[in-house]
């Protein structure tokens, strides 16, 4: 999994066609996420931490079946990733 590209995706910086697909080649998201620190529980889900270019906190929690439910400030975003076929 692309980390800084899923965190691009609930920050809103990596646009998603109506396919629900995503250019992972067309930006540096990594730059664009700054620092971020992740965890992995004992359940196999990731917990993210890191400030977004704003300085605005934001918190991501992701299962092992790739749901993904994002703090963003006061926002919550809520999405789900999965290898292409």
């Amino acid at each position: 999994m692309l980390m800084p590209l899923v965190i691009a995706v609930a920050l809103g910086i990596a646009p998603v066609n109506q396919d629900g697909l995503i250019r992972a080649d067309s930006a540096d998201y990594a730059a664009r996420v700054g620092h971020y620190s992740q965890i992995v529980d004992r359940r196999g889900t990731a917990h993210v931490r890191g400030r977004d270019g704003r300085g605005q906190a934001y918190d991501l929690v992701i299962d092992r079946q790739g749901y993904v439910e994002a703090s963003i400030g006061e926002r919550v975003v809520t999405f789900r990733i999965q290898d292409p076929a």
